[in-house]
């Protein structure tokens, strides 16, 4: 392991184990409140429901329940240097590709990168995550055996673990990284390896053919076709050519759609 796939590795990790319990207790606590809500409606069986309303709101979140959010996590993770940390984090990230690119005696390169704020990098991770806990809501149930409830939160820390890598390469300048590291003209090496390939040998000129030979050639019998078959070519039409792929429904919208006005999220 190089020392730039050495620090990234652990940068991440370090962020991963500071900031994903917290989210998690975000989202348990987001179904603490559609629960109460039911309950208090006399709803029980909407919880599931309510809890997947609530996460499709997520996105919509205002500036001042990020803000609260924020504040939290900083308090519970006791860290006062985590918007640092998560810059570290996308230091490493490009590091590491500056490890690989191909730009001759040069060693250092310039890369725009918009530096997202800690409020903003919450609030992605809430999206990813909310993403893909909508489709396993059932892990959030309570009322289940000890150990059952404690594997759903191993889960759901797992789940939001594998959110923080999305949501890291997310904000990492891909175009710019490309094009500064893996774009640049052929090396020495490879104008060499082309330059020294043998040239192709000169094949001797054949014999000319007697006149008995060429006779033979000239010789013709009318049952024969003069003209060459011809090559079939298969043509396809743009009509052919085009396939059309349904656009498929998206289920955030939908239940956004749906989303009772009167829910509050109480975090």
């Amino acid at each position: 392991m190089t020392d730039s796939e050495f620090a990234k590795t652990h940068l991440r990790d370090h962020l991963s184990s500071l900031i994903v319990a917290p989210v998690a207790e975000g989202f348990w606590s987001i179904h603490a409140s559609a629960k109460d809500l039911c309950e208090r409606n006399g709803q029980p069986d909407q919880i599931l429901r309510t809890f997947q309303n609530m996460l499709a709101k997520i996105p919509e979140w205002s500036d001042s329940t990020l803000t609260t959010e924020v504040e939290r996590i900083e308090r519970v993770t006791k860290c006062e240097y985590l918007d640092d940390l998560i810059m570290g984090v996308f230091i490493s990230y490009m590091k590491s590709f500056a490890s690989l690119h191909y730009q001759g005696n040069s060693k250092e390169i310039q890369i725009d990168f918009e530096r997202p704020s800690l409020a903003k990098f919450v609030h992605e991770m809430y999206i990813h995550s909310a993403r893909k806990l909508w489709q396993t809501a059932y892990l959030l149930n309570v009322g289940l055996p000890s150990e059952v409830q404690a594997r759903n939160r191993q889960e759901v820390e797992k789940i939001i673990g594998q959110c923080l890598e999305q949501v890291i390469r997310g904000f990492l300048p891909w175009q710019a990284i490309t094009k500064k590291y893996f774009t640049s003209p052929p090396t020495e090496d490879f104008v060499k390896n082309i330059t020294s390939e043998p040239e192709p040998e000169l094949q001797a000129e054949p014999e000319p053919e007697s006149e008995e030979e060429e006779e033979k050639k000239s010789v013709s019998f009318g049952d024969e076709e003069d003209e060459e078959d011809e090559i079939v070519k298969l043509q396809i039409s743009e009509e052919d050519a085009t396939l059309d792929i349904p656009e498929l429904d998206d289920p955030m919208k939908e239940l956004e759609s749906k989303i009772s006005e009167t829910l509050v999220l109480n975090l």
